[in-house]
């Protein structure tokens, strides 16, 4: 039998909507499908067999370029971190935590300040606590419109997922930046019915597409989530410590050694305080996790 390939467009509690020429099927995997250990995911590319009425078996999964746990999302390109300058206070320590987990992933990482209409200036500053962090930065306004468009811009066709703390205006940025989507062969709430679920607790994993191309995924968000990387590695994920090799000592933490290059950047003004400040603490969180590991 041949198979059509596709890419699965949306999850919802083991249903999967694969995407194909432009149409969209209804589809159950064969069995316990896994890769990598792993159930299938938004994102994924997929051999499937069509049914009759837009329906269809998951046949396989094929190798993924990269993944993503919570929210599960393969294949992506990037990772959109969403701030704001109030309502809710940005969390900075989550979004360097953030940054560093996108950059050891391989993955790009893009800066999105939500919430301008409550105070440019403040979206500003906040901007230019990362203007040396290796990421494009975009102020917008999901309310307003304004800077949707150099947002798709700065997609520029890729696939992309939006974290960031609950309240920053996630969904409502997805909304406004979405293009047409495909006609699903079942609703939600119908499936959810079908599967004697309610709404409520179903939970979603969809790709919308952009109207310039790419697509963006609409996913609960992310949940806590865990840095796998050593202490000594994390340096290697702030671009502004590019001095570094000018150090006394080598390997240098930039943290308790004497003639530090870094350090003394941070002084000058030339490396972020708020900025250096989270690298030391996510740096001893990560020291007390290899202490408690042994």
């Amino acid at each position: 039998m041949e198979f059509a390939q596709g890419i699965i467009i949306s999850v919802i509690a083991g249903y999967y909507y694969v995407e194909h020429a432009g149409k969209a099927y209804l589809c159950r995997a064969r069995g316990k499908l896994r890769l990598d250990d792993l159930p299938p995911m938004a994102g994924d590319m997929v051999l499937f067999s069509p049914g009759p009425d837009d329906t269809g078996t998951v046949e396989q999964v094929l190798p993924r370029r990269n993944y993503l746990l919570r929210p599960a999302v393969a294949n992506i390109d990037a990772v959109i971190i969403v701030l704001a300058p109030e309502k809710p206070a940005p969390n900075l320590l989550m979004a360097d935590k953030l940054l560093a987990l996108i950059k050891s992933q391989g993955l790009s990482a893009l800066l999105c300040i939500n919430k301008a209409d409550l105070g440019t200036q403040a979206a500003r500053e906040l901007a230019d606590i990362y203007k040396d962090a290796g990421v494009t930065t975009v102020i917008c306004s999901a309310l307003t419109g304004e800077g949707m468009g150099a947002l798709l811009a700065a997609i520029g066709g890729m696939t992309v997922v939006l974290a960031g703390q609950s309240g920053v205006g996630k969904s409502h940025i997805s909304s406004r930046i979405a293009g047409k989507q495909l006609e699903l062969p079942v609703q939600v709430g119908n499936l959810s019915a079908k599967i004697g679920r309610g709404k409520h607790t179903t939970r979603q994993v969809s790709l919308l597409p952009l109207p310039g191309g790419g697509k963006v995924a609409d996913t609960p968000g992310f949940s806590v989530f865990e840095l796998e990387m050593n202490s000594r590695e994390l340096q290697l994920y702030y671009p502004e410590f590019s001095r570094s090799a000018l150090c006394k000592f080598s390997p240098c933490s930039h943290i308790h050694e004497p003639e530090c290059a870094i350090k003394q950047d941070v002084e000058a003004g030339q490396i972020t305080k708020t900025r250096y400040d989270n690298y030391v603490k996510i740096y001893y969180e990560l020291v007390e996790k290899e202490a408690n590991r042994y």
